[in-house]
C-alpha cells in the first residue's frame, strides 16, 4: 500500500512539474515604465505606441539615459539604461517573451509645456481597431474604451473633430450616443463624449476610475489663473440612465478644470483622481468650473478663473492640471441624452509666472 501512494505521489510530481514547464511564454510586448532622474524628468506620457517624455531644463542636452520596464520576460532594443540622444524622436522595439509578437515605440523629449489648444491636429491611434485622437497625446478620450467594448465596430466615435470651428480648420466635438448590452459591462444605455488632459485606462468593474485626469503641471509654467475658450452645446431631446427614463431633467455638459496635490517625485506621475474623485478629493486646490450649463446654439466664451482653497507649494508637493470636457456630465454613471453635443475650440489656460 505505502508504494503504491509513494508511485501516485511521484505520479502527480510529475504531472505538476509538467505543467510548469508547458505554461506558455507572455505574448506582451509593452513598454509599462519610461523615466528619467527626477532633477530632469517633469512628466512621462506612455499612450499606446507613444512615448512623451516631458523635462524641466530647455537647454538641457538630450543625450539620456532612461530607465524602462516592460512586460515580463520581453525584451526592449535600445536597452534600458543605454544612452540615446533624443534631439530627434527615437524608435523602441519590444519583443514579446514568446519571440512572437513585437511593437515599435516612439519616443520623443520635449521641454516645453503648451496651454494653448485649438484642437487641430487629428489622427487616427490604435492597432488593428482604430478611433479618433488628438496628435497631442497628453489629450485622452473614453473613445479607447468604446472601441473594446464594441469591438472595433463603431460608425462613429463620440469624440471626434469638426470643422464647425471657432477658428481654424478644427474644433473637438463631443457627442453622447446610444449605448448598448455588452458581455461584461452589462446594458449600457449612453456613452458620452469626453474629452480630457490625462490618461484612459479601461476599468469595466468601475468605469468611473477608467479616466485618469490630469498631467504634472510644473513650477515653471506658472500659477494658473483662469481658463478660456469657446463653445456650443445642444442638449439631446431625453436623459436616460441605466433606471430608464429621467423625468422633468435635461441633459447638462461639463466644463472645469482642477489643479490637484501629489507626491513629489517619480512616484507623483502615477497618482491620478478620476471620475468618481476629480471634483471631490481633498487633494485638489483649485477649481474652474462653468456653471452656466443651459444650451448655447452659437460659440460662446468662457472665462473661468481658478478658486483656489490653498496656495501651491513646491517644496512640498508637485501639482497636476486636469482639464475635462464631457458631453452629458453624469456620463461616467451612463447618465445622458443621446444627442447632446458640445463644441470646444481656442481653449487656453492662463499663468502668472512671476510667482
Amino acid at each position: 500500500m505505502k508504494f503504491k501512494i509513494l508511485l501516485s505521489f511521484i505520479a502527480a510530481l510529475y504531472i505538476f512539474s509538467s505543467c510548469i514547464k508547458d505554461e506558455p511564454l507572455n505574448k506582451e510586448a509593452d513598454i509599462e515604465t519610461f523615466s528619467l532622474p527626477d532633477s530632469i524628468l517633469v512628466n512621462s506620457v506612455i499612450s499606446n505606441n507613444k512615448v512623451t517624455l516631458l523635462i524641466k531644463n530647455t537647454n538641457l542636452n538630450k543625450k539620456l539615459a532612461p530607465l524602462i520596464t516592460v512586460t515580463p520576460g520581453a525584451t526592449i532594443t535600445p536597452a534600458s539604461g543605454a544612452t540615446v540622444d533624443f534631439t530627434n524622436d527615437v524608435t523602441y522595439t519590444v519583443v514579446s517573451e514568446d519571440k512572437q509578437h513585437t511593437k515599435v515605440y516612439t519616443v520623443s523629449v520635449t521641454s516645453s509645456l503648451s496651454l494653448k489648444f485649438g484642437f487641430e491636429d487629428w489622427f487616427m491611434e490604435g492597432g488593428l481597431w482604430k478611433y479618433p485622437a488628438l496628435l497631442d497625446d497628453m489629450w485622452s478620450s473614453a473613445n479607447q474604451g468604446i472601441m473594446t467594448a464594441k469591438l472595433g465596430k463603431v460608425d462613429l466615435y463620440p469624440t471626434r473633430s469638426t470643422t464647425d470651428c471657432f477658428s481654424g480648420k478644427y474644433a473637438a466635438l463631443l457627442e453622447t450616443q446610444r449605448g448598448g448590452t455588452f458581455l461584461v459591462a452589462g446594458y449600457v444605455p449612453i456613452f458620452s463624449g469626453s474629452l480630457f488632459r490625462g490618461a484612459f485606462k479601461l476599468n469595466m468593474a468601475s468605469p468611473p476610475q477608467s479616466a485618469l485626469f490630469g498631467q504634472i503641471h510644473p513650477k515653471e509654467s506658472g500659477i494658473p489663473l483662469k481658463m478660456t475658450g469657446y463653445y456650443k452645446y445642444t442638449p439631446g431631446d431625453t436623459l436616460i440612465n441605466r433606471q430608464g427614463i429621467v423625468p422633468n431633467k435635461k441633459d447638462e455638459f461639463s466644463i472645469y478644470a482642477v489643479i490637484y496635490k501629489v507626491t513629489k517625485g517619480s512616484e507623483g506621475l502615477s497618482e491620478y483622481l478620476n471620475g468618481e474623485n476629480v471634483l471631490t478629493s481633498d487633494k485638489v486646490i483649485s477649481k474652474a468650473i462653468l456653471e452656466d450649463r443651459s444650451p448655447k446654439a452659437q460659440f460662446t466664451k468662457f472665462d473661468l478663473p481658478f478658486i483656489y482653497t490653498e496656495n501651491m507649494n513646491y517644496d512640498l508637493y508637485n501639482y497636476k492640471l486636469a482639464i475635462v470636457f464631457a458631453s452629458s456630465k453624469n456620463g461616467d454613471f451612463y447618465e445622458g441624452a443621446v444627442g447632446s453635443t458640445l463644441i470646444v475650440d481656442n481653449v487656453e489656460v492662463i499663468c502668472d509666472l512671476n510667482n
